[in-house]
Parts: structure tokens; sequence; C-alpha cells
């Protein structure tokens, strides 16, 4: 097991977890989100192919409409 924060909240996962993978098990919805690890923008394109390592950082954010 490898430990990450997501949301400033820390998660166990298994080694070699993939991005989709550690989402889809955090039941969170990713219609309108970006997700940024370390402070970089992961493109929804690579999420089901970026491999989640030790200690990183992945923040979750949430498009919202307002005026």
């Amino acid at each position: 097991m490898i430990q990450v924060t997501v949301n400033n909240t820390l998660q166990n996962t298994k080694i070699d977890s993939l991005l989709e993978d550690l989402i889809k098990g955090l039941d969170i919805d990713t219609h309108g989100c970006a997700i940024a690890v370390d402070d970089q923008i992961v493109p929804r394109t690579e999420w089901s192919t970026f491999v989640v390592k030790n200690d990183m950082s992945i923040n979750i954010f949430q498009a919202i409409a307002g005026g």
C-alpha cells in the first residue's frame, strides 16, 4: 500500500494504482472536473495511464458556474 493526499485527506491505495482507478474508488463525480497531481494538471486523456506514486498530492477541482 501507498499513501497519497487527495484534497488534503490522506488516502491509502495499492502500489501501481492508476489515477482513474483511484478516483473511481473514491466515488467522485468527475463530470466537469480537473485533476492536478503535485500542482500539475493531468489531462483527462492521461487518467487511465497515469500511475499514482507514494506521497503524491492530488487535487480535484469541480467547475462551478457563477456570475
